[in-house]
């Protein structure tokens, strides 16, 4: 068996929602919308797809059929804006099984009567799982899996689907026992088949196992909306059982930490959050401490705190991830795991690391630093599993 995820890359997806400057919002359109709300509420999918011109309503209803089958429970758009021949606004989609709505772009033509912009699924807005083709929807404890393109019915593809849902439950109590239970706690995780599709769904790269995603938005309630998980059978298969469970934890860890609205100007530096990340889904683990570090001992530099943009980077993105685990478990073997939550907190919700750091591990972070820069000299001697 495979000792894990060797360190895939796995960002956290935050894309801010940035309108140009807008209109009024028309009436009519509101109007539109907002009858198209109730409609899909309602299961009328004929109705939902009444304010569209007629050319395009056939291609509306078999979407919005598929989003029926992915068990649709809340759809709307939260201050539409006409520019230019376009409405432009916040999406906010939740499937049931979802603790908190997604939220999303749309975008529709408008000249009386909506249209879909022509081109891939991103043209009309933030991609959902049925613009991709069929969903099947398989709740659990713990949220719900959405199979895109039958990829829940047979082979090997099927059997990931399965031990994504069985895992599901485990996972968010996992998370639950370091960060609590103040988040949505019901997870959507979309299970596409290839790697391909993970980029057209998310526009992240497409060498992902999976990606957390979710556009960085309040919701009307002033909340943080939510974040769902993306991952790719192509991928996900090749690693062990274990591997596939860390690696649906590390994502559900970047779910919880979403859900803590972030105030502008707050610095989290990618090291953080990633490193917390791992720490958790790999905490109690059965996995050699030096074969998940193995990018980073077999280094011949000196330990470095990795920048935000070492993740993206496909030459140092292993050792990125290498670097900010360790970083964070040695921190968390001196402080302990609850200390470095509350340091991840404290950085979140606007306190610099430089002040958080004394604040929340009784130490500054050049200590931090340091110490695992010393774990790493002595090759995590004593570290074990």
């Amino acid at each position: 068996m495979r000792p894990g995820p060797s360190f895939p890359r796995r960002p956290l997806l935050l894309a801010p929602l940035a309108l140009a400057a807008c209109s009024s919002p028309a009436p009519d359109v509101r109007d539109a919308l907002a009858a198209r709300a109730r409609a899909l509420s309602a299961g009328d999918l004929d109705a939902a797809a009444a304010g569209y011109a007629a050319p395009d309503r056939e291609a509306v209803r078999r979407t919005d059929a598929r989003a029926a089958a992915a068990g649709l429970a809340d759809w709307a758009v939260e201050g539409p804006r006409v520019v230019g021949g376009e409405v432009r606004g916040l999406l906010r989609v939740r499937v049931a099984g979802e603790g908190r709505a997604v939220a999303g772009d749309f975008r529709a033509g408008w000249d009386g009567a909506l249209h879909l912009p022509a081109g891939a699924p991103g043209a009309a807005g933030t991609p959902q799982p049925w613009d991709l083709g069929d969903v099947t929807a398989q709740r659990t404890d713990g949220g719900v899996v959405l199979h895109v393109g039958g990829v829940g019915e047979v082979g090997e593809v099927g059997e990931v689907g399965r031990q994504v849902a069985a895992d599901l439950a485990g996972a968010t109590a996992r998370v639950d026992a370091a960060w609590g239970t103040g988040w949505p706690r019901g997870t959507a995780v979309v299970v596409v088949p290839t790697a391909a599709d993970v980029s057209r769904f998310t526009g992240a790269a497409a060498d992902l196992d999976a990606v957390a995603v979710g556009l960085d938005a309040a919701l009307a309630d002033g909340r943080p909306a939510g974040v769902r998980v993306v991952l790719s059978t192509e991928r996900f298969a090749a690693l062990s059982p274990l591997g596939r469970t860390i690696t649906l934890t590390h994502e559900l860890v970047h779910v919880a930490t979403r859900a803590t609205a972030r105030p502008a100007g707050a610095v989290v530096p990618r090291w953080l959050t990633e490193g917390y990340a791992d720490h958790v889904a790999r905490l109690h683990r059965d996995v050699p401490a030096t074969a998940l570090a193995a990018a980073l001992l077999t280094d011949p530099g000196p330990p470095r705190v990795p920048a935000d943009d070492d993740f993206t980077d496909p030459a140092r993105a292993q050792l990125a991830y290498a670097a900010a685990w360790t970083l964070v478990t040695s921190a968390a073997r001196v402080s302990g795991t609850p200390a470095v939550t509350a340091l991840v907190r404290a950085v979140w919700t606007g306190t610099p690391l430089p002040d958080a750091c004394p604040q929340t591990l009784g130490r500054p972070l050049d200590d931090v630093v340091a110490t695992w820069r010393a774990d790493v000299a002595a090759d995590l001697v004593g570290w074990g599993s």
